[in-house]
């Protein structure tokens, strides 16, 4: 019995270390990043193209990807989201990783993709708080989020 659990377990780490070395392109904080955006998306069960299309306009634009690499990198993020890790442990990436500039600029893609439907879903609106809380950003800097996306919005 254990070592059908040990080869098991081998082959997993084995299958772990395979797909991180495919996916070595790609730094760890941008699939977090990614990940993040996925897991928002999803949280209302309506990941609709809209959204989609937002977060794959977002990782080509603001992580400078091309058209390839951001289908990898959002098809990684999405793997990343069915399996069984908390969304905690991208946070904490995100926290340890980037500076508070740059975590209020993941708060605005987050608020982004939340408000791509047209509508802020009560568990989106909790998501947010807790990720921008998980992230150590300020209260101040996730007000400024809300405010560079809504004013973004209104104009265009």
């Amino acid at each position: 019995m254990l070592k059908g659990f040990r080869e098991r377990a081998l082959k997993a780490i084995g299958a772990r270390k395979q797909e991180r070395a495919e996916h070595q392109e790609f730094d760890r904080t941008i699939i977090a990043a990614a990940t993040l955006m996925v897991e928002l998306a999803r949280l209302d069960t309506d990941f609709d193209e809209a959204e989609r299309k937002h977060i794959v306009e977002i990782i080509h634009t603001r992580f400078k990807l091309e058209p390839g690499q951001v289908e990898e990198l959002l098809s990684v993020a999405e793997d990343r989201h069915e399996e069984a890790y908390a969304n905690w442990i991208f946070t904490k990436t995100i926290k340890e990783n980037f500076d508070l500039e740059e975590r209020g600029q993941i708060m605005t893609y987050l608020w982004e993709i939340a408000l791509a439907d047209g509508e802020l879903h009560d568990l989106e609106a909790d998501l947010l708080l807790r990720i921008g809380q998980a992230i150590d950003l300020p209260e101040n800097e996730r007000i400024k989020a809300l405010l560079r996306i809504t004013a973004r919005l209104q104009t265009g």
